[in-house]
């Protein structure tokens, strides 16, 4: 029950800040400032620091164009924010006394909310209202219950798929350690790394693929 509960350390008033919300503050501290470094000297010539910081845009935008070309540099803030949030939230729980905000639903329900919002937005931003809405009445206007019912299921899928496998993964290392306190520690954190990657990578792509047909509605509906 220790991996289903949370830690409070104080409290805002009414509001429970728990060792999620630390984590979570930790890690976008760390992102803040590595992102304030890493491009307050931006040279014509890059250096270690920037070549890696444009190979991660440019693999983002590469990633939204083989899906959605034309829209990479419209939908890279948000698809990139979410890609290195996400990947670093499932790595901090490697650091001692931190927890991985991504093994928390609370937290991964918060992120697929914000794509829940950013279809619709996104949408309407290239449609317009008419166009975008039109895809809930086709083929006929009883189908638009199950458009927005697939829409909220796909969100809660979203949600548990990021928390299940990254709690799963926690569970899995705190067992092992305590078996085998010697020998375990160094592989399952390679394995640690490897998913919490893989994982990140996954829920980009989704977003994609979600932000993708929203944007190019118009065109299945015509087709």
């Amino acid at each position: 029950m220790e991996f289903l509960t949370t830690k409070i350390y104080f409290y805002l008033g009414t509001l429970p800040v728990t060792k999620t919300v630390v984590s979570t503050w930790l890690v976008m501290g760390a992102l803040i400032i590595a992102s304030i470094l890493a491009t307050r000297h931006l040279k014509f010539i890059p250096g270690r620091w920037q070549n890696i910081l444009e190979m991660f845009v440019e693999g983002i935008i590469n990633m939204i164009e083989d899906m959605s070309p034309h829209n990479g540099k419209q939908l890279l803030p948000l698809v990139g924010a979410l890609a290195l949030f996400i990947g670093s939230a499932n790595l901090a729980g490697l650091i001692p006394g931190l927890k991985a905000p991504t093994s928390d639903f609370n937290t991964t329900l918060a992120l697929a909310l914000v794509v829940f919002c950013a279809v619709p937005y996104y949408g309407v931003k290239n449609q317009g209202w008419k166009n975008y809405l039109k895809v809930y009445i086709t083929p006929s206007p009883i189908m638009a219950p199950f458009h927005i019912i697939s829409e909220v299921t796909r969100t809660f899928s979203l949600a548990l798929r990021l928390f299940g496998n990254i709690l799963g993964e926690e569970i899995v290392i705190a067992i092992l350690f305590i078996l085998s306190p010697l020998i375990v520690p160094v592989p399952m954190m390679l394995f640690a790394i490897f998913t919490g990657v893989i994982q990140a990578y996954i829920f980009t792509i989704l977003t994609i693929v979600y932000l993708s047909a929203a944007i190019e509605k118009e065109d299945s509906a015509e087709g």
